[in-house]
């Protein structure tokens, strides 16, 4: 077998594994992402935007904000 079919075996083959690797990946995240139990988690992150509960900053942004609404009043 010369080094031109060794390469071309070889790139056949990997290029076969990768596709069924990726492919069965895929599966494996549409089947998680679909499963009954975890039905609960997602639809509360899919509301995590929509939420109110808490306008003000965490952090270095805190004491700014508190300044803002200090000056408000």
């Amino acid at each position: 077998m010369t080094g031109q079919e060794a390469y071309d075996f070889s790139r056949t083959w990997l290029a076969t594994g990768g596709l069924i690797f990726l492919f069965v990946l895929f599966l494996g995240i549409v089947a998680y992402a679909l499963w009954p139990s975890n039905k609960k988690t997602f639809d509360r992150m899919a509301s995590l935007p929509l939420q109110d509960d808490d306008d003000t900053p965490q952090g270095a942004d805190a004491a700014a904000h508190k300044d803002e609404t200090e000056s408000d009043k």
